[in-house]
């Protein structure tokens, strides 16, 4: 083999190698007629066919497998190559009675699908395969019959030759499977532990609520929003008030603690959380007015939980779209309220917004703790807010789970991270089923509270923690990258970092501080409806470099998505490549709106070859390239041409240094017919240096290049 003049060294994991500084020369292919290689198992009939029907195959022959049906494959031994990093490419035949062809090399998936149907026999050169990190000596090359097009009348294959070229040293990649245990809230049976509607004519409900004990006489106090039945938002102009020997009961009703003073700018008033500091009790509450965007955050004070006295310091900030259900406690040296508001005061993401305070007065800045992928007004899915700590781990509960409010209603997520003020990308342990719960310690007695229009009051539930999984998945590192490719409870890279110079000093590239990198659906309406969820199989190969993701549910609809994952070091430098396949399997729920895969950026611009810093909003059809990039780091998400079945749009959000690549997007969707669709190749890699176009179009060259 001849080595190119000019050399680079390449340093993966602890291994020094040398490896062309160029694309590959011709004499890096080992090309193999594919009817004359050795079949060393096969589920249907295989012949070498001879030409035919107008076609010319390179040396007469090709390669025939006659499938009858979906699942049939052949199993092949390719030629011996040296040890390398390979892409693999091929000459196939098209027919009108040819299936769909999916690739595998030792066992593992490789590439993208590829559909065999033409109205007439044809030849079809240059068809890239995928990539493989191969062992000196032979390998298997299984070609597999997934299914055929709806035009097809067969289920046949046909090969001609087969190319392997090499393209960089074997790769050197530790993945390991991992399963992350720590301790999880469960709710136990709900008790109904007051009824602010007896003694009344008509049911009245209690919301968003908050409880308290005197620490003084220990007696319990709840405030809560109260109204008649039913909801009625506009018009919630006084906080119901009841106390209690304890939590559970049994609870006297009190006179309201706070009805809305429209002179204080109180239209109405929601959503009450006291806290206790050097005997003053502090009560926040959202105080409501026509002027959504500007909602006025309220206090009020009280030395014995009856009597409350606003404070002349009011409003303490306005924030919105409805900034409102605050959540006040102690983290280190200082105050931290938690609200729940909009990305921007008009709408836009659902939030868990916090201020901080060191006198329970004055209040900072907005910081955003956790932002929800899902986008709107008024209730979304970061109402009532309540964090607590356990250990080192803090534990944001916030409702409403879901896409459908009413199904949703009920439905309160927690996720736990670390550090109290950064939620974003954090694992969501559990789901709850309880509407504005409250955490409430007694002693060594812990509740969860519930409660919301049409629940018919207050109720309570023992809430126990328990040590168990909460999430799992695979790293896969080498010296220039590491992935943390989560498989529970939702598929996605959920972190990338890189270090371009091969030395393990990662950075941050691709995190999930919004929708996390990978597939997702949009059904009925535009935004994630449906997530990836935990693959039914994961195939690894025997090296570690491709990690293949099998039969990953979208949600509730009748779809599956195959992501395959691949560590591709080549002369562009180390890269990860990603390949998606969608399988359709019924009619969806509601028409498709978005198909597409997400890669969701750490840095602080994204951009395409033709803006360097994209805002956000919708590009028609795809970029040769997407980068998210800052002032010494770039990583380029390189698309191989028409590797999806169709190419509508791009979609990027600049303050996730996002972009959503959209192989379906339509305003009011379509109907998706079943069958299995390409869903696109990407290749990531990364450049120590900003905004590195000329490293983009490297990548965007390599990926497209065949053997």
């Amino acid at each position: 083999m001849r080595i190119p003049r000019m050399l680079a060294v390449l340093l993966l994991g602890a291994v020094l190698v040398t490896v062309p500084a160029g694309p590959a020369a011709a004499e890096d292919v080992v090309r193999a007629e594919a009817e004359a290689l050795t079949v060393t198992s096969s589920t249907a009939p295989v012949e070498a066919q001879a030409n035919c029907c107008g076609v010319a195959w390179s040396a007469g022959r090709q390669l025939w497998l006659r499938a009858a049906r979906a699942g049939d494959s052949v199993t092949v031994t390719l030629p011996p190559v040296p040890a390398g990093q390979y892409d693999l490419g091929a000459v196939l035949t098209r027919a009108a009675d040819y299936g769909t062809l999916r690739f595998a090399v030792d066992g593992v998936a490789v590439g993208q699908l590829f559909d065999g149907y033409a109205p007439t026999v044809r030849r079809v050169e240059a068809v890239p395969l995928g990539s493989a990190s191969l062992t000196a000596g032979t390998h298997r090359l299984t070609v597999t019959v997934t299914g055929r097009s709806a035009s097809s009348t067969g289920f046949f294959a046909g090969l001609d030759t087969i190319a392997l070229r090499r393209v960089g040293p074997l790769a050197s990649v530790t993945t390991t499977a991992y399963e992350r245990v720590g301790e999880t809230p469960a709710r136990g049976p709900l008790t109904r532990v007051y009824d602010p509607g007896v003694g009344e004519p008509v049911a009245w409900y209690y919301n968003d609520h908050t409880l308290v004990r005197d620490e003084r006489t220990g007696l319990w106090h709840v405030f809560a929003i109260t109204h008649a039945e039913p909801g009625a938002p506009q018009d919630e102009k006084s906080f119901g008030h009841a106390t209690a020997p304890t939590p559970t009961g049994p609870w006297t009703k009190q006179p309201p603690a706070l009805v809305a003073d429209p002179t204080a700018g109180e239209q109405w008033i929601w959503a009450p959380h006291v806290v206790h500091d050097r005997g003053v009790y502090y009560m926040f509450y959202a105080a409501g007015s026509p002027d959504y965007a500007n909602y006025r955050m309220h206090l009020a004070t009280s030395t014995d939980l009856f009597t409350w006295t606003r404070s002349p310091a009011n409003p303490l900030f306005t924030d919105g779209w409805e900034g409102r259900d605050p959540m006040v406690t102690r983290v280190g040296d200082r105050w931290v309220m938690y609200y729940t508001a909009t990305s921007h005061p008009q709408g836009g993401n659902h939030v868990v917004a916090y201020r901080t305070s060191t006198d329970l007065r004055t209040w900072s800045g907005r910081g955003v703790a956790y932002a929800s992928p899902h986008t709107g007004r008024a209730a979304g899915q970061t109402e009532s807010p309540f964090v607590v700590r356990r250990g080192d781990w803090w534990y944001l509960f916030v409702c409403c789970d879901g896409t459908d409010y009413g199904a949703a209603y009920r439905r309160t997520a927690v996720y736990r991270s670390r550090d109290p003020l950064r939620f974003e990308g954090a694992e969501k342990v559990t789901v709850l089923d309880a509407h504005a719960a409250e955490v409430v310690v007694d002693g060594g007695n812990w509740y969860l509270s519930h409660a919301g229009w049409g629940q018919g009051g207050l109720w309570l539930a023992p809430l126990t923690w328990s040590t168990g999984v909460v999430a799992r998945g695979y790293q896969v590192s080498t010296g220039f990258l590491r992935a943390d490719v989560r498989t529970w409870p939702h598929t996605r890279i959920a972190s990338l970092e890189v270090d371009p110079a091969g030395a393990g000093a990662y950075r941050s590239a691709l995190d999930s501080s919004h929708r996390g990198t990978g597939p997702y659906l949009a059904v009925g309406r535009f935004d994630v409806t449906d997530r990836a969820g935990p693959p039914a199989r994961v195939d690894v190969s025997a090296d570690g470099s491709r990690l293949h993701l099998v039969g990953m549910r979208m949600g509730d609809e009748p779809v599956t998505a195959d992501w395959l994952l691949t560590v591709a070091p080549r002369w562009t430098g180390p890269g990860l490549q990603s390949d998606v396949t969608w399988s359709v399997t019924g009619p969806t729920t509601a028409p498709v709106w978005e198909v597409a895969f997400n890669v969701d950026g750490a840095l602080p611009a994204v951009g395409d070859p033709a803006v360097a810093s994209r805002p956000t909003g919708d590009v028609t059809g795809m970029p040769t390239w997407s980068m998210t990039s800052g002032a010494d780091l770039s990583l380029v998400a390189a698309h191989r041409w028409a590797s999806a079945w169709r190419g509508d749009n791009t979609w990027y959000d600049a303050g996730h240094a996002m972009a959503a690549w959209q192989p379906l997007w339509r305003t009011g969707g379509v109907s998706w017919p079943p069958g299995q669709y390409p869903g696109g190749t990407w290749r990531f890699a990364a450049s120590g240096v900003g905004r590195d176009t000329a490293f983009a179009e490297t990548v965007h060259a390599a990926v497209n290049a065949v053997p």
